[in-house]
């Protein structure tokens, strides 16, 4: 049995669909497996979780992914989850289709969704990660440990001021690139939670206004009144000084990010990896 009649096969266990439906795949993402199917009560998005356990900065956490959506999705912030099911094939995340716009929202409708799901208070299980200028040195350096060739910039900013461990964590997507934005008839949503966490809410405004995530999964780099339109629209602009103090260890751990997936194949991060550097020195 191939891997899609394991999949199919797992999902009629289930009730999801009926027989022979017709497959659509998706594409955008560069882990996971995506496809679009025609659901008994609607358009169902299948996603199957690829290796992601060895990446240093997005791993791939299924378990995390669904507890997410199931707490998000009443909120309309995310889509709805349907199924988290283990197949011969390995584990498949099953979610209502979302109509609208991909990769085509607008800055100042992000920083008012990302404000909302920042000031959220719930209980999901997530893990956390450090935060403040000596997470994000150790974590860079990480990522450096992991390659050949070293990240220019990188040392040169050993002496910059010193930004604490952010008190109160808050619930952050971590991967918030063009791509993984939907404008939908009734507002903007947010998927592909494979990797969330308690955390930073500057995390997702770095990675938001992120020039390689733009170059990867948009239409290119954020024009400056974009991203100055968005880091204004953003409601808690203690944040946003935050972050602003932080921005060059954010560009340079993109960076350092960028140079790993160069070194394991992927040479469409080569010019990311160009256009963080150049953002690193311009923060």
């Amino acid at each position: 049995m191939n891997q899609r009649a394991q999949i199919e096969a797992a999902m009629q266990m289930q009730d999801l669909i009926a027989p022979n439906p017709h497959w659509q795949v998706l594409h955008g993402g560069r882990t996971n497996q995506v496809w679009q199917v025609a659901g008994k009560r609607g358009d169902l998005i299948c996603k199957l979780y690829g290796d992601g356990l060895g990446n240093p900065l997005y791993p791939n956490l299924p378990g995390a992914e669904y507890e997410t959506l199931k707490a998000l999705h009443r909120l309309a912030i995310a889509p709805e989850p349907v199924a988290l099911l283990n197949t011969e094939a390995g584990e498949l995340l099953v979610y209502r289709k979302l109509s609208g716009r991909v990769g085509q929202a607008d800055p100042n409708e992000v920083a008012h969704l990302l404000a909302r799901l920042h000031g959220l208070r719930l209980d999901i299980g997530l893990r956390r990660l450090p935060s403040g200028t000596k997470a994000l040195r150790a974590q860079i350096s990480d990522i450096l440990s992991k390659c050949r060739a070293d990240l220019p910039g990188f040392h040169s900013l050993t002496d910059a001021p010193d930004v604490p461990p952010l008190e109160r964590a808050a619930i952050i997507h971590t991967d918030v690139v063009p791509s993984n934005l939907i404008t939908a008839a009734d507002g903007l949503r947010l998927i592909d939670w494979q990797c969330p966490a308690y955390g930073d809410p500057c995390e997702d405004l770095a990675s938001f206004l992120s020039p390689a995530m733009h170059m990867l999964y948009g239409n290119g780099p954020m024009p400056a009144d974009a991203a100055q339109g968005f880091l204004d629209a953003y409601p808690d602009q203690s944040i946003v000084a935050r972050y602003q103090a932080l921005s060059p260890l954010y560009h340079l751990r993109i960076a350092a990010y960028c140079l790993w997936k160069v070194e394991n194949g992927d040479q469409d991060y080569a010019p990311a990896l160009q256009l963080e550097l150049s953002a690193a020195k311009e923060a």
